[in-house]
C-alpha cells in the first residue's frame, strides 16, 4: 500500500494520510504534506519503521495527498 516492510507500518502511514488529507482541506496540499513528511520522519525513529523515510514510501504519500 505505501510501501511500507510490515502491514503495521502500512496502517501507521495510512494514519498519516488520512489526518493529511483534512489537513489539505484547510491549508492546501502542500503543507498538508510538508506536514506528512515530518510525520514519516518521526515515524522512521520508531522500532522497525526505518523505511519510512524512503523515497518510495514519501512517493506513495505524496501521491495519496495530492
Amino acid at each position: 500500500m505505501y510501501s511500507m516492510f510490515s502491514p503495521e507500518g502500512n496502517e501507521l502511514v495510512a494514519r498519516i494520510v488520512e489526518a493529511a488529507n483534512k489537513l489539505k482541506a484547510h491549508d492546501g496540499a502542500e503543507q498538508a504534506f510538508i506536514w506528512a513528511d515530518h510525520q514519516l520522519t518521526k515515524l522512521s525513529y520508531g522500532h522497525n519503521m526505518g523505511e519510512a523515510t524512503d523515497t518510495a514510501v514519501r512517493e506513495a504519500v505524496y501521491e495519496a495527498i495530492n
